[in-house]
């Protein structure tokens, strides 16, 4: 007699035919949490914030002080690092993608009702751009030379590179060194004297500043009160500057001619509020020549007297910041390395900051790839470098030895989505086209038993948001002119899963574990709402017999109980949703009119009100197929066993089950005696 029995539920191998899954796998598995090996619903998302944004949510981070939270978020595809500094109690982060790396604090980023960040400054500060003159008199000492040279140094205690030095001078001991013509703070505003179009290119505005100290290619500047080329009051990222005419160039089409007027401002400021200036002067060592610590003034100061006496000067601290650039402005993917570095790429290059100074980024910690870089990523202390073709890494403590560790793996695994790479405790892994290769220990393409290149190419892996939590991989993806969620988990029998989620962006929080998703730009916490429940469907591999039999009974396991937890749950979400609802019909925000300006935001008869969840887990849905046809369907209430039609044989049958009940078996008999 013929039965066949379905424990230890788990998900699709789109690799293998229906017929050759094993009696567990799926051809299809949505919605379903299988990592226990029953079939279980998942719990629907959380919302916990909606940001003020004009646009989807494409990245987004959590900001938490003194237990108040915020939510970060952009349109854009943002990298944020916290920063590696002790005692951060400001919660001060750095982010790239939104135009030049900037830097910010809690206070800064959130004040105001948004949109968040809602303050920024460029991450970095710019070196002194004119030497110091200095003129020795007044003194009748032993004859000394020396030479002089400053930094700037902001509220945050970040030092720039050091002004060019001033000229080699001699003197007496006991002179007083007047130096003079030192810079003031770069400035974050000016005036616009002229802009012409079509210059140097078509499609482009060249425009005369009063001054571009400070400006740089790729930075963002925004243009206000511009009369006859009204075309350029807006924000736009500078193409190039040329320091010698004062002069930058942003690409703007327009027909326009401008007349007169115009101002610029930095959209990511200098930190220039309450900024000081440090002095430093050269003193004869058995090492040689060394710039000593010896004075710190404001950084408005133009002038200064020296007398300090060399003997106090020895004391002084040696200039620490010869060479701490400020990062590219085209830098992106910044991340922090165990050892306190922090890491960027520009193009083919990977930069590195000095350890604990993520704004001192010393050019000669540089090192060039022979491939454009696409993204990276950090495991302990190993960068790994995604890219066009070959991945790579490169493994140090100290950023100044990094180069040697840099090792190119020898195969072409292209990285096809920065959005989607995602870290492990195993290794960092990204969609490739070969399937989803983890770079580690042991690095490989961990997806081969679940899919061929041609399935893995169907989930068009060029779209991939993804993520990491729980060692499982979250990603959202468009296909077919749809968009969905999947999840892979290699190490438990929920092998690959798919989710009727369409998000626009994700995030694990690596400082609580939880997952984020952005939908309809607001964000989610996923699985969040334990009171509520998504609907599943699984669908079994497709059972062969030989002869043909007729299935005539059939018993499923499954508990109809929701806990006493997962009841109040479900109240919870259920009166939240109903208030909600209130509220926007209250406020006659429904959105519920073809001609309001929400058109098209939601489905003929659709509004902005949310779906009331069930306050009960009663729903299972039974579908037996066979030779291809739907032969009974049966709404499953309880877990006695049911007959089911007879009539006909089948050498093939499948079965199918929906709904939001936990399943812990199905099995199939020609007899209800069989299914003892």
């Amino acid at each position: 007699m013929s039965a066949f029995r379905i424990t230890g539920f788990s998900g699709l191998v789109p690799r293998l035919a229906k017929q050759l899954l094993g009696a567990s796998q799926a051809q299809v598995a949505t919605n379903c949490n299988l990592t226990s090996g029953d079939l279980r619903p998942i719990n629907g998302p959380r919302l916990v914030f909606a940001p003020v944004i004009a646009n989807d949510i494409v990245s987004m981070f959590r900001m938490e002080k003194d237990g108040n939270e915020k939510w970060l978020a952009w349109d854009k595809d943002v990298d944020v690092a916290r920063s590696p500094v002790a005692g951060n109690t400001s919660r001060r982060f750095y982010y790239t993608g939104d135009g030049e790396p900037r830097a910010s604090e809690y206070d800064m980023a959130t004040a105001g009702a948004g949109p968040y960040p809602s303050g920024c400054y460029v991450l970095g500060v710019a070196q002194p751009l004119n030497p110091p003159a200095v003129m020795p008199a007044g003194g009748a000492g032993s004859t000394v030379t020396r030479s002089y040279v400053y930094t700037f140094v902001t509220q945050w205690g970040e030092e720039s590179a050091p002004s060019p030095a001033s000229s080699v001078t001699t003197g007496k001991d006991d002179d007083t060194w007047a130096l003079s013509g030192m810079d003031t703070a770069p400035p974050n505003t000016g005036s616009i004297t002229g802009a012409v179009k079509d210059i140097p290119f078509e499609g482009q505005v060249e425009i005369t500043l009063d001054t571009v100290y400070g400006l740089r290619a790729h930075e963002k500047i925004r243009f206000a009160s511009v009369e006859g080329m009204a075309d350029l009051n807006g924000e736009f990222a500078l193409v190039g500057v040329d320091p010698a005419t004062n002069k930058v160039v942003v690409s703007l089409s327009t027909t326009q001619v401008y007349t007169a007027g115009g101002a610029w401002v930095r959209v990511a400021r200098h930190n220039t509020s309450g900024m000081a200036k440090r002095i430093y002067r050269t003193l004869t060592t058995s090492g040689g020549a060394e710039y000593h610590y010896v004075v710190t003034v404001s950084a408005i100061t133009t002038t200064y007297d020296d007398s300090t006496r060399d003997e106090e000067v020895a004391l002084g601290e040696m200039l620490p910041s010869t060479t701490w650039n400020m990062p590219p402005a085209n830098m992106k993917g910044i991340t922090i390395l165990a050892n306190g570095v922090a890491a960027g790429f520009a193009g083919n290059e990977v930069l590195f900051s000095e350890p604990f100074k993520p704004y001192a980024w010393p050019t000669s910690y540089r090192q060039t790839y022979d491939q454009d870089i696409v993204a990276i990523a950090v495991t302990g202390t190993t960068l790994i470098g995604m890219t066009e073709g070959n991945p790579f890494t490169i493994t140090g403590v100290d950023p100044v030895t990094m180069g040697g560790g840099m090792e190119k793996l020898g195969v072409a695994w292209p990285c096809m989505a920065k959005r989607g790479v995602a870290s492990f405790a195993f290794g960092i892994g990204y969609p490739a086209p070969q399937g989803m290769v983890i770079i580690g220990t042991n690095s490989d393409i961990v997806t081969k038993n679940l899919f061929t290149q041609r399935e893995w190419a169907e989930l068009n892996p060029a779209t991939f948001i993804g993520t990491s939590a729980d060692n499982r991989y979250y990603a959202g993806y468009t296909a077919n002119d749809s968009s969905l969620m999947f999840v892979i988990d290699k190490a438990e029998s929920a092998s690959f899963i798919k989710i009727n989620q369409n998000i626009t962006a994700i995030w694990a929080d690596p400082a609580t574990g939880k997952l984020y998703v952005a939908v309809d730009r607001k964000i989610y916490e996923w699985e969040g709402d334990a009171g509520a429940k998504l609907a599943y469907e699984w669908k079994s591999r497709k059972f062969i017999t030989a002869p043909p039999v007729n299935y005539g009974a059939a018993k499923i396991d499954a508990d109809f109980d929701m806990p006493e937890m997962e009841a109040a749950s479900a109240q919870t979400s259920y009166d939240a949703a109903i208030a909600a609802n209130q509220a926007l019909i209250t406020a006659g925000m429904m959105n519920d009119g073809l001609a309001d300006s929400c058109l098209a935001e939601y489905e003929i008869g659709g509004d902005a009100m949310q779906d009331i969840p069930p306050l009960a887990i009663d729903s299972l849905q039974f579908q037996l197929w066979a030779d291809g046809a739907l032969k009974f369907t049966r709404q499953v209430r309880n877990s006695r066993a049911f007959r089911l039609p007879a009539g006909y044989k089948s050498d093939n049958v499948e079965i199918v089950l929906s709904g939001n009940v936990k399943v812990t078996g199905v099995v199939l008999a020609e007899t209800m005696d069989g299914l003892k």
